[in-house]
């Protein structure tokens, strides 16, 4: 482990067919690294459409020791596509030892921000953690189904019943071709952005040429999938998946609420994990946890963590400045810290999907402005100071 670390960033469609090979391999020495989000493929199509998007190979002695995908943003530098990236982090062989400080300094970056890092290489302990809650489907559909208990089938198959009864056949349909699904997707999450006041990712130029980009991919063994349910011939829960070989990845599930009271998004899970199943799928991830549903469907399986790791800059001075101020404070730390992660998934947001400086801070006053509209009062000038806060120190270090 003594020879140093060597890096070299290239575009993802100027890997060879020997790091090509070198990267498939890798893929095999990791249950988190079979996700979709570690396929190739997946970083191709991001390479085209993402701005930024480089890959950096990470060699010692002349051995290529692993790949990080990611993407620029000044010197800040995210997972590459974040932030529609769930799982990313660096690709590498068990026993490597990879600094990701080393790593950032040869990328001339100061800050690396990650929601869903796997393996956890080369951080220090100071990130959150997360678990990725997974349904176990390699002993078939049937023996997935005995796990969960028989209230759990028994509550689904009433909810049908009654949605039946009441708006029609019930069909279900999975499919390579989006068909109206992606409309009608696309539609209900940007309803939903703008309940919340979120940055509407899907307005980004970028991210949609990286959707279309998937979809235009016709590989048996990846690429989009979609899940729909109908009730009387009306389309009323829809999901978009993300396929790569035997694994799974639910990515943006949505409902009609009008329908809320029959779960339609959980009975399109489920006949997306029966007819998942009957194709070959062995695991379908539902991301980390965090929504009920999920405890529901899956189990705990990886760790992943959510954070970053700074080098150098205004960043690691600040953070070094209000660790030793709040010293004394561990429960004021830790509210600041939550409060901080907040902001932070928002910046994030923003600055993957608005790549230039004036579409940054455009962005970021709107998201201000909503925040000001669903907390008005005293909330707002905390959400305020720590949203500017945060948006200062980030532009200053890029």
């Amino acid at each position: 482990m003594s020879a140093r670390l060597a890096i070299e960033t290239l575009k993802p469609a100027q890997l060879d067919s020997a790091a090509r090979a070198q990267w498939n391999q890798l893929r095999t020495t990791d249950q988190i690294f079979r996700s979709p989000y570690f396929d190739l493929r997946y970083a191709l199509v991001a390479g085209e459409a993402a701005p930024g998007a480089e890959i950096a190979v990470i060699s010692r002695g002349g051995r290529v020791e692993g790949f990080l995908p990611f993407q620029r943003r000044g010197r800040l530098i995210q997972p590459i596509a974040a932030p529609l990236t769930d799982y990313h982090g660096v690709l590498a062989r068990p026993e490597a030892h990879i600094d990701l400080r080393i790593v950032m300094a040869a990328l001339g970056a100061s800050r690396f921000r990650f929601s869903g890092l796997a393996g956890g290489q080369g951080l220090d302990g100071a990130a959150a953690t997360r678990i990725a809650m997974v349904a176990d489907l390699s002993r078939g559909v049937d023996a997935y189904l005995e796990r969960r208990g028989k209230d759990f089938l028994k509550d689904k198959r009433r909810r049908a019943r009654r949605l039946a009864e009441d708006h029609g056949a019930v069909e279900f349909e999975f499919s390579a071709e989006p068909g109206e699904a992606m409309d009608f997707i696309l539609r209900l999450k940007r309803q939903q952005m703008q309940r919340t006041g979120q940055h509407d990712i899907f307005a980004s130029p970028w991210v949609q040429r990286f959707l279309r980009g998937l979809m235009d991919r016709r590989d048996a063994d990846f690429g989009m999938r979609f899940a729909t349910l109908r009730a009387g011939g009306r389309l009323i829960a829809a999901e978009a998946g993300l396929l790569s070989g035997d694994a799974y990845h639910l990515w943006f599930p949505v409902y009609d609420t009008e329908f809320a009271r029959y779960s339609p998004g959980s009975l399109a899970t489920l006949e997306t994990l029966r007819v998942a199943a009957e194709k070959g799928v062995s695991v379908v991830d539902f991301g980390p946890a965090g929504e009920t549903y999920k405890r529901d469907f899956a189990d705990p399986a990886a760790h992943v963590f959510e954070g970053d790791v700074t080098h150098g800059g205004l960043v690691e001075a600040a953070r070094r400045t209000a660790d030793f101020a709040l010293a004394g404070s561990p429960r004021l730390r830790q509210a600041l810290s939550e409060a901080g992660q907040r902001v932070d998934r928002r910046w994030d947001r923003i600055t993957a999907c608005e790549p230039r400086l004036d579409g940054q801070v455009t962005a970021a006053s709107r998201s201000l402005t909503a925040i000001a509209a669903r907390r008005p009062g005293a909330s707002i000038g905390v959400g305020v100071g720590l949203g500017l806060g945060a948006s200062l120190v980030s532009l200053l270090a890029e």
